[in-house]
């Protein structure tokens, strides 16, 4: 039972980090069909001052969403960190020996192996899920918030 609760939270958090990551995709698809849009209504000069203010916002949404997509991982400095065996990052940064001696210590301890677990949990959703979910929301914002004021310029301007 213990295995099934975590295998399901693993895969609950490999939908959500997939998901973030299509969320930011399609705001970036989104704000790079606006920017010529709006390069092309400065041409015409047809509402230039709302179309600056558009592209900025979707410059921003877009680097926003890059860094959404980007992955994130703390990244430890000193020797005597707490070292997460089971995630990639930390794995690189030991030596195959000093890698095995660690996991098969873990592996063979079922207990150690559940906690090792349940810590993989834990920085996966502290320095992983929360950081994207942070700029994905600004990469939301920015754009909403862009467009809103693009949108007023361009109104009061009539």
């Amino acid at each position: 039972m213990r295995g099934q609760v975590i295998s399901a939270t693993v895969n609950k958090y490999a939908v959500i980090l997939r998901m973030i990551d299509q969320k930011a995709q399609v705001m970036i698809f989104l704000n790079s069909i606006l920017i010529p849009m709006c390069i092309r209504s400065i041409e015409s000069n047809t509402y230039p001052e709302a179309s600056q203010i558009s592209i900025c916002a979707a410059v921003l949404s877009i680097l926003a969403a890059m860094i959404c997509i980007y992955p994130k991982r703390k990244y430890r400095k000193s020797s005597d960190r707490r070292l997460n065996i089971l995630h990639f990052n930390d794995i690189g940064h030991l030596d195959e020996d000093d890698y095995m001696q660690r996991f098969m210590c873990v592996f063979n301890d079922t207990s150690k192996l559940a906690a090792s677990a349940a810590y993989d949990l834990y920085d996966t959703a502290r320095f992983s899920i929360i950081p994207k979910f942070f700029w994905l929301k600004i990469s939301y914002a920015t754009f909403a918030l862009g467009n809103l004021i693009a949108l007023v310029v361009a109104f009061s301007g009539m």
